[in-house]
């Protein structure tokens, strides 16, 4: 990009950005909303979807879903994940329009590349996807839909970097309202079908695009011109490493949650139709767990400042010791939650699914199990972020991704569906060691009943009737003594529940 030299940058460049940005106290409290809104009309659509699609068609969207989720990131090389972290950096020196011209036009060109490369190969891609050549057709939708998704990833990382909280909190929102009303539509009066669904999600990620675009061109206007543009190579060569590191821990990540249903599909030994109608029956099982992964997420997010704060003063022992309150609250709350489903589940499966999804409650224990370890991951590598070790970030998943088609191959054979989630479940397990091991390692002061309360998920595994009797035996200790909670973290708790009512009393 060639720039005009017009005055010197040193002395033009604003201290505060020219584009209207959120506080962050604001942008806490639209988190916060926008989150609990989105899960409830995630959750909604989600119970339609498996009421209205056969199972053949809820597995096979869940494997494109999957597919979007973990190509988004990989086709852009990650580029867009890098800009909370360099958007400031450009635009304290007067770069912001070089920055994001070169980013944009690199994200342009690879995602078109990678969309154009899965059209061509439409055939491959269906037979890698879905084990059948015959669904080669969905796939030009599929790359379509893609370039929508990379667009929509694109703005919402670039606008959160901006701190333009509430423009996220407006294309996020229109996302999910869009999707949910187009999705449902269609599957009512145009096709009760995955293709259904795809085109849905494809228009409601396209919208926002548009949407983010006309913001972006009005912010550009704003942005002052820089007299010195840095050398191509000197660009890329500082942020492309950074880039990389994310997109490998993004790949891991991604591939560690959706692993699990490309090995039914390729490794269950059925059918290709048997083998999707089989991740039908799973997508069923993970409609509602999955909202307590998202809680758990949310609550993360919003700590993670804080706990940032205390490191940075060097209150290191505080760090560890809100994370270990944090992790033994989390899997209370959330075996707490597990029963509770667990308990309701046989009416949600019979009714509201229409008995179509057997197999999703027969694994329903052990995807609860797995998804309590999977949030409380994401709880501990909170402290490796405090730490600026996320590295180990791709040292967790990428074992933990190891293990996952390990047991998968071992497992998915002999007992099917079964097999295929305790696998993952085993997975997580390893993975919820791991990081607390390492965690240690690099100086988190992790307590007995931290442990203990981390492996309890397992009894959700075996059964309601023992995982009832042993949270209610940890609820009478947390009641009764200060081995599982103690007087400083019990009073944590206390405050921040009479913090929650006195300011839901002050507005009702």
């Amino acid at each position: 990009m060639s720039a005009s030299p017009t005055v010197d940058s040193a002395a033009e460049i604003p201290s505060t950005p020219t584009y209207q940005t959120t506080s962050l106290a604001e942008s806490m409290m639209l988190l916060a909303m926008l989150t609990v809104f989105q899960r409830g009309i995630g959750f909604i659509r989600g119970v339609l979807f498996c009421r209205w699609l056969p199972a053949e068609q809820l597995g096979l969207w869940d494997l494109v879903f999957g597919f979007l989720m973990l190509a988004g990131p990989l086709v852009v090389l990650g580029i867009p994940g890098s800009f909370g972290r360099y958007v400031e950096h450009y635009r304290q020196k007067g770069e912001l329009r070089t920055f994001l011209y070169r980013t944009t036009i690199a994200t342009v060109g690879l995602a078109a590349i990678g969309c154009g490369l899965l059209w061509i190969f439409h055939e491959q891609a269906a037979v890698v996807l879905f084990k059948d050549a015959s669904l080669a057709p969905i796939i030009p939708v599929v790359a379509i839909t893609l370039i929508a998704v990379v667009g929509f990833n694109y703005f919402v990382e670039l606008f959160i970097a901006m701190r333009q909280m509430r423009m996220v909190s407006a294309l996020q929102f229109i996302n999910s309202v869009l999707f949910a009303v187009i999705g449902l539509g269609l599957l009512l009066w145009y096709d009760t079908s995955a293709e259904s669904v795809i085109l849905s999600y494809g228009i409601a990620c396209s919208v926002t695009v548009v949407m983010g675009s006309i913001v972006l061109t009005r912010d550009w206007k704003q942005m002052p011109l820089c007299d010195h543009v840095p050398m191509q190579s000197e660009f890329w060569k500082k942020l492309l490493p950074f880039a990389a590191w994310l997109w490998a821990i993004n790949l891991l990540s991604n591939l560690f949650e959706v692993v699990d249903r490309y090995m039914i599909v390729h490794f269950s030994g059925l059918t290709a139709e048997e083998s999707i109608s089989l991740v039908g029956d799973y997508h069923s099982s993970r409609v509602v767990p999955w909202l307590m992964v998202a809680v758990a997420n949310l609550f993360g997010g919003i700590l993670l400042p804080h706990l940032s704060a205390d490191w940075e003063r060097g209150e290191r022992s505080n760090v560890s010791q809100q994370l270990n309150l944090l992790l033994k609250a989390s899997s209370m709350v959330m075996m707490a939650g597990a029963i509770v489903i667990g308990l309701t589940a046989p009416f949600l499966f019979e009714y509201v699914f229409e008995g179509k999804y057997g197999g999703g409650l027969a694994v329903l224990p052990w995807t609860l199990t797995y998804c309590v370890w999977y949030s409380l991951v994401g709880c501990a590598m909170l402290y490796f972020c405090c730490a600026e070790k996320t590295h180990v970030g791709a040292i967790v998943f990428g074992i933990g991704l190891a293990a996952n088609v390990g047991l998968n191959a071992l497992l998915l054979p002999m007992w099917g569906l079964t097999g295929a989630v305790i696998a993952t479940a085993l997975a997580n397990a390893i993975a919820i060691v791991l990081a607390l091991w390492l965690a240690h390692r690099y100086g988190m002061e992790i307590q007995k009943s931290t442990l203990l309360l981390a492996a309890a998920p397992f009894l959700l595994g075996l059964g309601w009737p023992a995982a009832l009797a042993v949270w209610i035996v940890l609820l009478w200790q947390t009641c009764a003594s200060n081995w599982v909670f103690d007087a400083n973290e019990k009073q944590t708790l206390q405050d921040g529940v009479a913090v929650l009512t006195s300011k839901f009393r002050s507005r009702t």
